[in-house]
């Protein structure tokens, strides 16, 4: 299955490693990186499998197969430290604080990241790495104290990036990416008009990329996260019809899966809660859902997929273990009481989680409930309605007749001049009944003719005044006064209605107009 490359957030991807080309079809990816692997296994080439694991870890990340992905890296930090290689334990444990990052382990995440910021520094000093790999290794603690909302060592390390950029020649986005962190220093102060303009004028670069421009089209993506950014911002100084309006450009952009996959879901309940607000319950509803969805998928614990994650299964711990064993008893004691530690937050955090789950499930249900009670009383309040309209509609029908019987008797026995004055009076001073019919109609029923001719697209105005007659149930001769035909019109005009609606002769064409 193809999926989309995300690079929006910087993260390291499978194509790092230099073992497969970023033009190879993504399900030829790991075919190509699984015979690289059992070729180094044959040579007994440690380094080739450390690269390997890696790269397969990045892609199942990538693909959101979180469980694979924690296995390869674990197992590729396990071979980097027995084989004691310095690199290669920072870059593995630079894989598993992504991965720990994206689940908000923010603890764990913070020490990969830091253990293996210390490796390249040291790596860096000694001529081993180039600069890049240092500016890569910077941007990682960039992107967790954002995460962890510490000002002054994510000020200090956007600084560091700047510094580090001016040495070596990032990619043109890694500038907006910056930029978009620093937002986060002027949000957390209060200033949240330079918070916007920074994600404006990111907002507006992306949106404006020319063919000569350093930037790249799919740079766009990004625009997932600006977008989300200021919606939030504007929700939180009470704009929520500029938060709607980033939130509906959020939403249009399709296609970015990876990283941003729970943000994309933290995104849909804020989207749900702005729209619940204003009174779009139906809308509310289904965005809320969407991140309920998201949730099950990649957090709820009783996902066969999960499991192993949500137990906390770390294959580099379990092989670790093994190797104490085989040391001395003692290091086995050890051992077993960091499981017990581990255990016991593995249960605390497995049963926030279901709390967190029942939580969003109830608060689902109650909104669900309040719309539906909401959605009948609309329902009973617009039949009352109606009902008035068919009845003021009959007495003006039979007011109209009365008139147009006493304008033909005058018509026929007084000829004088006063009369026939009389007559073109009453006609010029009359309102046609069926504008002022219509023109009720619509007001009562917002949106009734629009909704008819998505379904229907080929429906003539004649056939919509008759749907509309139809949905108030007028006979056959009320329709006909209405409409100024015969009532033998009115039946050829009901029947020609059924066929443009391709309805079955068991479907009732009454029961029909009045579902939509």
């Amino acid at each position: 299955m193809q999926f989309e490359r995300l690079h929006s957030q910087q993260f390291k991807t499978h194509f790092n490693e230099g073992l497969v080309s970023t033009k190879t079809p993504n399900d030829s990816v790991p075919i190509i990186i699984e015979k690289l692997k059992e070729k180094a296994i044959l040579e007994n080439d440690t380094i080739s499998l450390i690269r390997s694991l890696i790269s397969l870890s990045a892609f199942e990340r990538h693909r959101l197969n979180f469980n694979k992905a924690f296995g390869y890296a674990g197992e590729a930090l396990f071979l980097a430290e027995s084989h004691k290689d310095r690199l290669y334990i920072a870059k593995t444990q630079e894989e598993l604080g992504t991965l720990t990052y994206l689940y908000k382990q923010d603890e764990e995440s913070g020490n990969y990241f830091t253990n293996a910021h210390k490796t390249y520094k040291n790596l860096y000093t000694e001529g081993s790495i180039n600069i890049s790999e240092l500016y890569r290794s910077y941007y990682n603690l960039v992107m967790h104290n954002q995460r962890i909302a510490h000002q002054n060592n994510l000020r200090a390390h956007i600084d560091t990036c700047n510094i580090l950029g001016k040495q070596f020649k990032p990619d043109a986005i890694s500038r907006l990416h910056l930029n978009e962190k620093k937002s986060s220093l002027n949000e957390w102060n209060g200033n949240f008009n330079k918070a916007l303009q920074l994600l404006h004028s990111i907002a507006i670069e992306l949106e404006n990329i020319q063919p000569d421009s350093e930037l790249k089209q799919e740079n766009k993506r990004f625009l997932l996260i600006i977008y989300g950014r200021m919606a939030v911002i504007y929700v939180k100084i009470n704009k929520p019809k500029l938060a709607e309006t980033y939130f509906e450009k959020f939403v249009k952009i399709q296609g970015v899966l990876g990283e941003t996959t729970f943000y994309r879901s933290f995104l849909y309940s804020r989207y749900a809660e702005v729209l619940y607000n204003q009174g779009s319950f139906a809308k509310a509803y289904e965005y809320e859902q969407k991140s309920n969805a998201i949730g099950n998928a990649y957090l709820d614990p009783r996902n066969e997929q999960n499991k192993d994650f949500i137990t906390t299964r770390n294959p580099y711990k379990e092989q670790l273990i093994k190797k104490n064993e085989q040391l001395n008893l003692k290091n086995l004691e050890l051992a077993k009481q960091r499981e017990d530690i581990l255990r016991f937050r593995v249960i605390l955090f497995v049963i926030l989680l279901v709390l967190v789950i029942v939580g969003f499930l109830i608060r689902s249900r109650i909104r669900s409930l309040k719309f539906q009670k909401k959605e009948q009383n609309s329902k009973e309040l617009l039949n009352i309605k109606n009902k008035e309209l068919t009845a003021n509609t009959l007495q003006l029908i039979e007011k109209e007749e009365v008139i147009k019987t006493l304008s033909n008797y005058v018509k026929e026995t007084i000829k004088d001049k006063k009369a026939q004055s009389l007559l073109k009076s009453l006609e010029h001073s009359s309102v046609s009944l069926w504008d002022s019919f219509n023109s009720r109609f619509k007001e009562q029923n917002i949106g009734f003719y629009e909704r008819l001719q998505k379904k229907s697209p080929n429906l003539s105005s004649s056939d919509l005044k008759l749907c509309a007659l139809i949905k108030l149930n007028f006979s056959g001769k009320e329709m006909a006064y209405l409409l100024g035909i015969s009532l033998g019109s009115v039946h050829v005009a009901r029947h020609r209605l059924r066929k443009k609606m391709k309805l079955d002769r068991n479907k009732n064409l009454t029961q029909f107009i009045n579902t939509i």
